[in-house]
């Protein structure tokens, strides 16, 4: 008997002890659900750290070719803006210069409005006075009075480096703001004057473990499906073999992340101040004139950047590499250096992708090949050399890359509004706009559409192109408004085809 309970009681502990080692390895799959991405497991990748920006040499060598992120402790108490920029001399010195705005939360779809009544606008004056309460943070191109504030490190100075300046964004927060897990279309050098931040970087072969956005798939930048302040684990499993690097920048350090790494930042402090310096993605490096070159901290309003913002009006922000055209149109050459014109328009101007809510614009397209076939065969030939190409000047380059290729961004004008707002949600909010008789009330339909993202500056030009006056029944106001949102009908949107195919073709030349 006692044989019996002695193996019933064995059998039981077993069974305890099985369920034990079960329920531990499930918890531990399961350590950071729902949690801020990072608490899966510990950082346990190491992210270089120097006292000394190294010069353009060592920097191509160390860090740019293999690809590796490196931290330049104290690097940006070089620029003045590291002494400089609190909020009175921000307000004093650049309160009237526009700046552009993001929901604090990259995953909120609702674009703040500032004190100048534009979607995703705002002055420094208005921003700084309001920022400690707004549900918005600056992401924008520098304004070119800005740029003696801020120091171009060595590391940059020269050869490649110092043709490869795309443009510099500054970044405003308070109270904290986050990222989603992103990569950047180009490299950064990241500098930090007010605040902390911290930074979650990820390697690029571990691409395939965060759940990238389908839209991100043949793009230079890109996005990660997950929520980074509470990881679904069970929808993203993935995400718990992820190993990551943790940064923590204080105010003064500056970081190289390489063009493509993903990463995740979050911002600290009551003040938040930051440039990012964009530079293209090199494969290669010259070293023509480093012998001779000033190789030392240098102000922003001193270096050549391919892009830059006056302070006012349409930014130039967000455009595609012209070095990647470049290198786009020198691959598309035979083996006798000679590229088909033709062949080049019929492959790369073409679209599956609408670029205006009102459907394709292939008139457009074609209209844009030909003109492109016209300005880079003159002589009508049917060919150019890739020499020639390569003998083309940045400015050139510019001129072919906005012409032909990628046109302003409407996010970068004040007519945004009529891009990001959706002609079905304003006639729902035209159809929602009723008083207690049933007649349409302009006042309701300003608040509907104001609560649908939209300005009161925009609303009020709705209501003139209806030409509402006195009562009105609904039937007749929506009978309008096709012709009332003319604007948004035809309001260009952003078509990504070119960049995919121009992104798979220099796949396959092992360009990216």
């Amino acid at each position: 008997m006692a044989t019996v309970f002695s193996m019933v009681t064995t059998l039981y502990l077993v069974n305890i002890i099985m369920l034990m080692c079960v329920t531990t390895a499930v918890f531990e799959s399961m350590t950071g659900h729902l949690l801020p991405f990072g608490s899966h497991r510990l950082a346990d990748i190491e992210t270089a750290e120097v006292d000394v920006v190294p010069g353009p040499r060592d920097f191509w060598e160390n860090y740019v070719k293999p690809r590796k992120s490196v931290v330049f402790r104290g690097a940006a108490k070089k620029s003045r803006a590291y002494n400089l920029w609190t909020e009175e001399f921000l307000i004093q010195e650049y309160g009237n210069l526009t700046l552009r705005l993001e929901a604090k939360a990259e995953a909120d779809y609702r674009m703040p409005i500032g004190g100048l009544g534009v979607l995703g606008r705002d002055n420094v004056s208005h921003f700084i006075k309001n920022y400690q309460t707004m549900n918005a943070y600056v992401i924008s191109q520098i304004p070119q009075p800005m740029e003696k504030d801020v120091a171009i490190p060595p590391c940059l100075r020269c050869g490649s480096f110092a043709q490869s300046l795309q443009e510099v964004h500054l970044f405003l927060s308070a109270g904290g703001g986050k990222t989603l897990i992103h990569r950047d279309p180009y490299s950064t050098i990241h500098c930090v004057f007010n605040g902390s931040k911290d930074w979650l970087i990820i390697d690029r072969d571990q691409t395939d473990l965060i759940y990238m956005s389908e839209d991100s798939q043949y793009e230079l930048g890109g996005y990660s499906l997950v929520d980074v302040d509470s990881v679904d684990l069970l929808e993203f499993p993935k995400i718990r073999d992820v190993r990551y690097s943790k940064v923590t920048m204080n105010k003064g350090d500056c970081i190289f992340v390489p063009g493509g790494t993903w990463h995740q930042v979050r911002s600290r402090g009551y003040m938040n101040s930051a440039v990012s310096i964009w530079f293209s993605r090199l494969y290669s490096f010259d070293d023509k004139g480093c012998d001779v070159a000033n190789i030392d901290f240098t102000s922003l309003n001193n270096v050549q950047v391919l892009w830059r913002f006056s302070g006012h009006g349409t930014l130039t922000q967000g455009h595609m590499d012209v070095h990647f055209l470049r290198w786009l149109l020198v691959t598309s050459a035979d083996r006798e250096g000679k590229i088909d014109i033709k062949e080049f328009t019929r492959h790369f101007f073409t679209t599956h992708k609408k670029t205006s809510k009102s459907g394709l614009l292939e008139g457009s397209i074609a209209d844009r090949a030909k003109k492109f076939i016209e300005y880079i065969d003159p002589e009508n030939t049917g060919f150019i050399s890739k020499e020639t190409v390569e003998s083309f000047s940045l400015e050139k380059m510019k001129e072919i890359l906005v012409k032909f290729f990628d046109p302003c961004d409407v996010s970068n004008t004040e007519d945004f509004e009529y891009s990001h707002i959706e002609v079905k949600d304003i006639k729902t909010a035209l159809s929602l706009s009723l008083d207690d008789m049933g007649y349409f009330d302009p006042k309701i339909f300003l608040d509907n559409y104001q609560e649908i993202g939209g300005t009161l500056a925009k609303g009020n030009e709705i209501l003139a192109n209806l030409g509402v006056n006195g009562k009105t029944a609904l039937q007749g106001i929506m009978e309008k408004s096709d012709a009332a949102l003319q604007k948004f009908h035809t309001s260009s949107v952003h078509d990504p085809s070119f960049e995919h195919k121009m992104i798979k073709h220099l796949s396959k030349h092992e360009e990216l």
